[in-house]
């Protein structure tokens, strides 16, 4: 699949990052924005529980 990465206002994958799910968009107007929120909001409680876990492995680790 091939996407113009110059299109303004418009959620597309990033063009290095998509691999990892990364979204990206240029210029977004005040309607784009507001739905993005939501991505940025899952993406942020996603990091948090990554996080969360990669913590609570550290911790059981250092016990043996």
């Amino acid at each position: 699949m091939s996407y113009d990465f110059t299109v303004i206002n418009q959620i597309i994958p990033h063009p290095v990052y998509a691999w990892m799910g990364w979204i990206c968009i240029l210029n977004p107007s005040k309607v784009a924005f507001e739905q993005l929120k939501p991505l940025i909001g899952e993406a942020y409680e996603f990091a948090q529980e990554k996080y969360r876990k990669k913590k609570i492995f550290k911790k059981k680790r250092n016990r043996l």
